[in-house]
């Protein structure tokens, strides 16, 4: 009998050799790539759009564009659809992102030669109906007005505002005008313009055989081409060159804190270094801002550090809800412990547990084929593929206090960052 009360012995990890995806390529020119798994008999689709809130026109055309798929089928009420897909023990969602929109399908195989064709039409020709969009704006109102009472969230706005600006609409904040403007012309016009094979990605898992497999070219191979969205641009950044964003909210019990900064692509060498030095920072929860700004000062529930890319650039940011009482002392030990890193090396048994939990994390997002196809679809917007992970892997065992000082130095001195502090007036 095993011993649940022993911690099984740790085994050394040395590479990843993920399998390459079948390659296909659509009479339409859609890449196909398919992740065949023979035990999951659910089809998970995944298709990737060119589009998002930084290629835009105008405010919110993405959100609702494709947040209204489900109810803009042609010959389809929304209630319909959703008992359609209900029946057929299936599910569609929209995610929107700042360079991409990612439409989710799950559907049984058994249930795919009935389903698949409706939902092709409904992305296809979709029908925007304004009853529906009068609902959806309501709702997205009503939930601005909340939102808007919520620190963390205008911090979040503040900090797109000022590395952004006005060069793309993400950078826009939005208000009871903007969704207001939109009118169902607009959407219509937006997917015409944008919803067409040349900016589409199709990734699948599942059982695939040749019956699935030829279906799913089938459908999607009729999509129309169209004119394909050009690459993001480079963005000025910060666009507001102001280094403090201070804004008060009167009798407020917490400050959100935000210290962001422009930051590289995805595709260079010195991400990999860097995104050691950032789970170091604040992307764990053994941090070191952790550890100081919540375990020792208690000033904190919890503080993080992400970088968010798109294009050839990113925006990496510390974020937290601080004491508002104690607003000025979270800026300062976020700033002293960025010093300390620059200043003093890291021990080897902190920087070995980093370096642990980073090949953990990977090998946890490549444990089964679905979130595998999605890290996967993630990489080719990066112009990338799973031949990555191996350097990914080599860089982080390389990497050393030395490496980790120097980075510091180059990248997290004060002045790179905008302050931003939602809460108390300092």
């Amino acid at each position: 009998m095993i011993d649940r009360s022993l911690a099984p012995e740790i085994q050394p990890f040395h590479s990843f050799r993920p399998q390459a995806p079948h390659v296909d390529t659509l009479e339409n020119g859609i890449p196909l790539y398919q992740f065949h798994n023979e035990t999951l008999e659910l089809i998970h689709l995944q298709l990737d759009v060119r589009s998002g809130s930084m290629y835009e026109p105008k405010k919110h055309l993405a959100l609702f564009t494709y947040g209204l798929l489900k109810g803009s089928h042609p010959h389809h009420t929304a209630a319909e659809m959703a008992d359609l897909l209900d029946f057929y023990g299936s599910t569609f969602d929209a995610d929107i992102y700042l360079d991409g929109v990612c439409l989710k399908i799950v559907v049984p195989k058994r249930n795919l030669p009935q389903l698949l064709p409706t939902l092709v039409e409904m992305m296809t020709t979709p029908s925007y109906r304004q009853e529906y969009l009068d609902i959806i704006r309501q709702q997205r109102l009503q939930a601005l007005r909340n939102n808007l009472k919520k620190n963390n969230f205008v911090a979040s706005r503040l900090m797109l505002q000022a590395l952004l600006g006005d060069q793309c609409t993400a950078g826009v904040p939005a208000s009871e005008a903007t969704l207001n403007e939109i009118t169902t012309d607009d959407l219509h016009r937006y997917h015409r313009e944008n919803f067409c094979a040349d900016n589409l990605s199709l990734y699948v898992t599942g059982q695939l055989d040749d019956a699935t497999s030829s279906l799913i070219r089938k459908h999607f191979g009729g999509i129309p081409r169209g004119a394909r969205q050009e690459g993001l641009p480079l963005f000025q950044m910060p666009a507001d060159h102001t280094p403090l964003l201070n804004q008060e909210v009167e009798g407020s019990m917490q400050s959100s804190i935000c210290l962001a900064m422009p930051h590289i692509s995805y595709a260079e060498e010195m991400r990999t270094p860097f995104k050691v030095l950032s789970t170091l920072v604040g992307g764990y929860f053994g941090s070191r801002l952790m550890q100081c700004v919540r375990e020792k000062l208690g000033y904190t529930y919890g503080i993080f550090s992400s970088s968010v890319y798109f294009g050839n650039q990113s925006i990496f940011s510390i974020q937290s809800d601080v004491d508002a009482a104690h607003t000025q002392e979270s800026l300062d030990a976020c700033f002293s412990e960025l010093k300390r890193l620059q200043e003093e090396p890291v021990s080897h048994e902190e920087l070995q547990t980093v370096k642990t939990y980073m090949t953990g994390s990977v090998i946890q997002e490549l444990s089964n084929s679905v979130s595998y196809m999605s890290k996967f679809a993630f990489w080719k917007n990066q112009h990338t593929d799973h031949t990555i992970l191996q350097e990914l892997w080599n860089t982080i065992q390389r990497t050393n206090a030395e490496d980790i000082m120097e980075m510091a130095k180059k990248c997290l001195t004060h002045n790179k960052f905008t302050q931003i502090i939602v809460g108390k007036k300092l």
